[in-house]
């Protein structure tokens, strides 16, 4: 199946990438240190500094977003210590992240804020479909947050901020290579007067490569599915998003946002009696086309020390397979914060949320529940900001589950100099989806929320952080392969590891990022291990400024031992990517840049039996007025 046509092979040469390279006149200049700036955040369901926030956080920003070649969010997320993932297959093939060894599901992803969690699918976000064309910056904060955000935040938060109008603007960005890939996108903006907008647009296609291709059941196993002739599995994705504001007085202003994707994914299937994928035509149960819609409307007052807004959510999600799937999202409420001193406030709220599915499978399910909820934050800055005390709590009454109250505290205390210590303890709150609970096939009406509390703690000096995580999960949800079904794992499932990071600058002229997760435990109440998490995995980034028109990057990551089964026969892990990122900016305005992925051409399966990309080569070329 192809989507695209015209650039023909599977890579480029290295050589003709060092003739390219090479033909690159550098200029000597002086370079500037580079800065690590403090970031502003939401971790709190408001802004904040970085250095504000207790739980261990990670701020991907547009510019390493840039640097670094990241296409999709789980390029992006595969360099923050704490996560690992997996994919089944390549371009657009479902994709699970796991955050401290949690499941997808456990983990609340946000886009400006909009809940973007499918209510009918199984791993709570569509990773694979994030596009990073218009991120101004990606925050991921760990730990249960449900004490903040509610249901589904037990693991944290990962919230995608997209850029913001910041005058007149216009950019547009070429891009092709590898598997007949190529894409464009455009963005426009300006203020005018009161009034301010920013419009995003990026089409993403490739004619990609087999999802399937022999596991390590199969004699052909490490033979890559192009060298077998399997079909190649096609991937469309046209993204595009709209932020408009207006200035009503200099206190009030009123927003609206949309952010949409529309996708086509074709996928290979599996044989059941035989648990081996199969590279299968294109029908309808392989096609699948994904729509996904993320509304929000806010008018906010600041006025002195205060600050309110009212807002509404709205979050729709449309898949073709099986069928079809359909199901949407509704929130409104109010918040306010109250600066009561200097670097201290309170901030308070309620709302009211409804959880709609309409298709499953085809079947018109029509099933529904709702949830009304109250939160309170108070945050402290204490001692010439060497202390820093949070507490947060939050009320959720569900119309289908018990009434339930979470909450979280966080510390974190400057010693001397740049050392710091830092503890953080929560409860966290997952309630099943309507998928789980309705399904005429996998239903299983009787499920139990979950229920969960951990904590980290750790230190930091001078960019360099280690902590230890752990974090205890009762009712555990589950799927029975023997009775066909979701259930609850009865007891309490383990959580435990040690994150460590270390960021920063040398000779002027270069910055680097090293990241290290060891996943100690990860054990539902049974004490069997849960399959698809990595023991180990480290992470890195080189970046270079040899001048100022000139940037390279080299980065990767390692995966060590990870098993795709319970019993532990399917090893997928031991394994290591590099990628390449090259970039010169030619002109004012104008950048070319050369990506090379998988630079050592790493034959490896996330998933067995389930193909990842071989050595790959992306050729751009970008401009901004």
């Amino acid at each position: 199946m192809r989507f695209a046509k015209g650039f023909k092979g599977r890579y480029f040469t290295l050589a003709a990438i060092a003739a390219t390279v090479s033909s690159v006149q550098i200029h000597a200049q002086n370079t500037q240190a580079i800065q690590l700036h403090k970031i502003v955040v939401s971790a709190a369901n408001t802004e904040q500094d970085d250095e504000d926030v207790t739980e261990d956080l990670t701020v991907i920003t547009a510019e390493e977003i840039e640097e670094r070649g990241y296409r999709n969010l789980k390029d992006a997320l595969a360099s923050v210590p704490g996560i690992s993932f997996t994919s089944n297959g390549g371009f657009g093939q479902p994709t699970s992240i796991y955050l401290r060894g949690l499941s997808p599901d456990h983990t609340l992803v946000l886009i400006d804020g909009v809940r973007a969690n499918d209510v009918t699918g199984l791993n709570g976000a569509q990773f694979e479909h994030f596009r990073l064309d218009n991120v101004e910056r990606i925050e991921v904060v760990k730990g249960a947050q449900s004490g903040v955000w509610g249901a589904d935040a037990s693991a944290g938060v990962i919230n995608i901020v997209t850029k913001k109008p910041s005058g007149k603007s216009l950019s547009y960005a070429f891009k092709f290579g590898s598997y007949d890939t190529r894409s464009f996108d455009l963005s426009i903006g300006d203020d005018l007067g009161a009034f301010d907008y920013r419009l995003s647009m990026a089409n993403f296609e490739t004619d990609g490569f087999s999802a399937a291709e022999p596991g390590q059941r199969s004699p052909l196993y490490g033979t890559r599915a192009d060298d077998l002739g399997y079909e190649e599995d096609g991937y469309r994705n046209r993204s595009y998003s709209l932020k408009a504001g207006y200035d009503i007085t200099p206190k009030d202003r009123l927003e609206a946002s949309l952010s949409a994707i529309d996708a086509t994914v074709h996928y290979d299937s599996i044989d059941f009696a035989t648990g081996q994928t199969v590279d299968a035509p294109d029908g309808p149960f392989t096609l699948n086309k994904i729509r996904e819609r993320f509304y929000k409307a806010q008018y906010s007052r600041r006025d002195g020390a205060n600050m309110a807004k009212i807002f509404y959510n709205y979050s729709t999600f449309n898949r073709s397979q099986y069928g079809g799937y359909s199901g949407h999202i509704k929130e409104f409420g109010l918040i306010d914060r109250f600066d009561y001193a200097q670097n201290s406030f309170l901030q308070a709220g309620g709302g009211y949320q409804a959880f709609h599915q309409g298709l499953s499978a085809g079947t018109d399910l029509a099933k529904s529940y709702s949830n009304r909820y109250i939160f309170a934050t108070n945050h402290n800055t204490l001692f010439d900001g060497k202390t820093v005390f949070t507490q947060s709590a939050r009320f959720d009454n569900y119309s289908e589950f018990d009434n339930r109250l979470t909450y979280k505290l966080g510390l974190k205390q400057k010693i001397v100099d740049s050392f710091v210590v830092f503890a953080n303890y929560s409860t966290g709150y997952n309630v099943p989806t309507l998928y789980r609970l309705y399904d005429s096939w996998v239903g299983n009406a009787s499920l139990n929320p979950e229920k969960s509390a951990g904590f980290d703690a750790g230190v930091e000096y001078r960019r360099f952080k280690v902590l230890y995580f752990s974090q205890r999960v009762e009712d555990l949800i589950d799927f029975s392969y023997t009775a066909f079904r979701y259930y609850n794992v009865a007891g309490r499932s383990e959580f435990k590891g040690v994150e460590a990071s270390y960021s920063g600058a040398a000779f002027d002229q270069m910055a680097y990022d090293l990241g290290y997760t060891h996943l100690i435990k990860a054990q539902d109440a049974t004490g069997a291990d849960l399959p698809r998490r990595a023991s180990d995995i480290f992470s890195y980034s080189f970046t270079w400024y040899p001048s100022e028109e000139h940037t390279v990057n080299l980065n990767g990551y390692y995966v060590g031992k990870r098993y795709d089964d319970a019993a532990e026969t399917l090893q997928t892990g031991k394994y290591g990517v590099t990628n390449l990122s090259l970039r010169h900016n030619f002109a004012k305005g104008y950048r070319g840049e050369i990506e090379v992925r998988n630079l050592f051409d790493r034959f490896y399966q996330e998933v067995d039996g389930y193909a990842t990309a071989g050595r790959s080569v992306y050729i751009g070329i970008s401009a901004k007025y």
